[in-house]
């Protein structure tokens, strides 16, 4: 999308208006920003008073319930001591323990107590109201960690023992137990107390209760409590019942253990609700022993920042009216001489600049009149400039234009003496030539047209260079397209690697090589024919050698010419096995063969000694390349005999007879 551009007085406008806008703005927000922090001042102080008076709720939640207990333990153990007398009576009178058991039942019924207990010198509890199974008292804390406290009963080290309201292993009840030592023998004599009447009392008149009353006034919508280890220890009524509305959020939760640390509020605004977490600290002035935190909603903040923003924004746009009547006034007192002098500056792109555009604004004594001024003095010179330097481009265009097409010339003459790789690498890569080599893994080939000294003394040069220049042009046409670099020509031999400077990977160039062969030997055959058909019957093949191993490839020679080639001694392999094959074959080194051999049909020849190497060279002749099965088509090759059939194509009758007939022909013709 294409943006609208302003002028320069249009800028000028809007800049005054935007830092009119901008200040009242700024102004306004900072107010408004005071204005908020203030009642958040005042809200926190409101949370400050609610958490003293949840401390003095606390204090007093902390002493009734203790008090509560004190006497419940005191009436406690005189029950146990009055059963402890009527079990003595009951025995002593020979009442049995289903007797003792029953008329306990019956009294204890009528009493605050749930469970008695009542054992023999050794803790057997024999008498208890429990239906279920007798129970053995053990002076192991491990055992029992609650019972074992009563053993001491047993001993004789006390009269009493009474225990704080705790719950009970085996079903998490809250129990107060309290027990006396036997009348006539030592026994554990055991009553106990089902205490929900102490969390009764906690509700009623503790934390709960004081959090339910400070709701009622509707200005606080939640408050909850937090022990000094930040666990939740009192809360709402509604959030008590799983009220979802008044559940606590992780917003919420992530301040407390702060507060209660620093002993400083905090507060978290919101989803339309203003939560003050403030610490409870101890009346004894022992720090903080928790935190609260206390849930106001924001609808009156909100209203007083949505008043202020209404206010900011009138008072902006006034500014805005009356800023921009100013910024245009001076936007047209300013702009008339930086839009003149604009305006010759498209003149001068133009080349319509005259010397007396600028009159009336060089007359000016600031510094808009000294930049006309000097304005008019470099278009002056850019012009005269211009002129002169057209001039002299134009002279050197057309020198650089018959350069280029000199060195076009000389760049395709040169492209006919280097491999496409090497023309390629040199000119348009833009490599600077240097006297420089490298080893790398490479597939060598060697070809040699076979009797060719012979064949150059009979036939005319006219038709030995025609006949040369085609194979050695279809071997080229051939070497480019399986991505070979052609080495050099020397004389009837074609010397030709893969792997440089260009390489799809050693395999792939070794198998490359092998068809490019192939190829070649099928190419010569071709020429072969077309040069009988055109009256020169001459018999002409080509042996090839291909070798795989390591050569040093790159730049030799001198600072004044150099060659592109590679050296070494499987080069040296590669030649001598070009040597060695028969006329019309193609053999491959070992290296190669193990490259090639799962594309390649192959055929061991007999070892080869090469001088300068200490063993025979394993050799192979390259037969064809294979097909997906053997049995679709047969290919043999014999000097002056080939032999091709393709089993999926050809009608088999008819290939019986024509081979019949052919050996009929050989064989007449002994």
């Amino acid at each position: 999308m294409r943006l609208i551009q302003l002028s320069f007085a249009s800028r000028l406008v809007a800049l005054v208006a935007a830092l009119s806008v901008g200040a009242t703005l700024m102004s306004s927000i900072l107010l408004s920003w005071s204005n908020y922090r203030a009642m958040l001042a005042e809200a926190e102080v409101e949370g400050e008073s609610v958490a003293r008076l949840l401390a003095r709720s606390a204090s007093l939640a902390r002493e009734l319930p203790l008090e509560v207990e004190q006497m419940l333990s005191q009436h406690m153990i005189v029950s146990a001591e009055l059963l402890a007398q009527f079990v003595d009576a009951a025995e002593k009178a020979g009442m049995t323990s289903a007797e003792i058991k029953s008329r306990l039942s019956a009294i204890t019924e009528k009493t605050v107590l749930d469970e008695f207990w009542v054992t023999d010198e050794k803790g057997y509890a024999y008498i208890h109201r429990d239906n279920n199974a007798d129970f053995q008292f053990s002076a192991s804390a491990e055992a029992q960690p609650q019972a074992h406290e009563f053993w001491k009963l047993l001993s004789g080290k006390t009269d009493a023992v009474v225990q704080d309201a705790r719950k009970r292993e085996i079903d998490n009840e809250r129990f107060k137990y309290v027990g006396v030592r036997g009348i006539d023998k030592p026994r554990i004599v055991q009553v106990g107390y089902n205490a929900r009447i102490l969390e009764k009392v906690d509700e009623q008149i503790g934390l709960p209760r004081a959090i339910d009353n400070l709701l009622g006034s509707g200005e606080i919508d939640a408050i909850f409590v937090f022990n000094k280890d930040s666990k939740l220890i009192a809360s709402p009524k509604a959030a008590r019942l799983n009220n979802g509305r008044d559940r606590l959020t992780d917003e919420e939760l992530a301040p407390v253990r702060s507060v209660i640390a620093s002993g400083k509020p905090r507060s978290v605004n919101g989803a339309g609700k203003l939560s003050v977490i403030s610490p409870i600290d101890a009346e004894d002035g022992g720090g903080a022993i928790g935190a609260a935190l206390i849930r106001m909603p924001t609808a009156r903040l909100n209203s007083a920042l949505a008043s202020q923003i209404e206010t900011a924004l009138g008072i902006a746009l006034a500014a805005t009216l009356l800023g921009g009547g100013i910024a245009v006034w001076i936007a047209r007192k300013q702009t008339a001489p930086v839009v003149a002098i604009t305006k010759a500056a498209h003149n001068v792109e133009r080349r319509a600049f005259s010397a007396g555009e600028l009159s009336d604004v060089e007359e000016r004594t600031d510094e808009v009149g000294q930049l006309a001024r000097v304005f008019k003095k470099m278009a002056l010179d850019f012009l005269d400039r211009e002129r002169t330097l057209d001039a002299l481009v134009t002279q050197r265009t057309q020198a650089l234009q018959e350069r280029n097409t000199e060195l076009e010339r000389l760049s395709a003459r040169l492209s006919k003496y280097l491999s496409p790789q090497l023309y390629g690498t040199l000119f348009k890569n833009k490599t600077v030539a240097s006297i420089s080599a490298k080893r790398k893994k490479l597939t060598i080939f060697f070809s040699d047209v076979v009797g060719f000294s012979e064949m150059a003394e009979r036939l005319e040069s006219e038709d030995i260079t025609r006949m040369l220049n085609d194979f050695l042009n279809e071997m080229a046409n051939l070497a480019l397209a399986y991505g070979a670099t052609i080495d050099k020509y020397i004389g009837d031999a074609v010397m030709i690697f893969f792997g440089d400077p260009e390489t799809r990977g050693v395999k792939e160039d070794a198998v490359a090589c092998i068809l490019m062969a192939l190829d070649m030997q099928a190419m010569t055959r071709q020429l072969e024919r077309r040069w009988r058909e055109q009256g020169l019957d001459q018999r002409f093949q080509i042996r090839i050698g291909v070798n795989t191993g390591y050569c040093t490839v790159g730049d030799f020679g001198s600072q004044e010419r150099m060659d592109y080639t590679i050296v070494g001694h499987q080069v040296n392999v590669a030649a001598r096995l070009e040597q060695s094959a028969a006329p019309g074959a193609i053999l491959i080194s070992h290296e190669t063969m193990t490259l090639v051999s799962d594309a390649i049909e192959v055929e061991e020849q007999s070892p080869l000694h090469v001088k300068g190497v200490s063993g025979p060279i394993r050799t192979y002749k390259a037969i064809g390349k294979k097909t997906p099965s053997m049995t679709e088509a047969i290919h043999e090759e014999r000097e002056g005999l080939r032999v091709d059939v393709d089993l999926l194509r050809a009608n088999k009758d008819e290939a019986i007879s024509l081979l019949k007939a052919t050996i009929e022909r050989i064989r007449s013709s002994e």
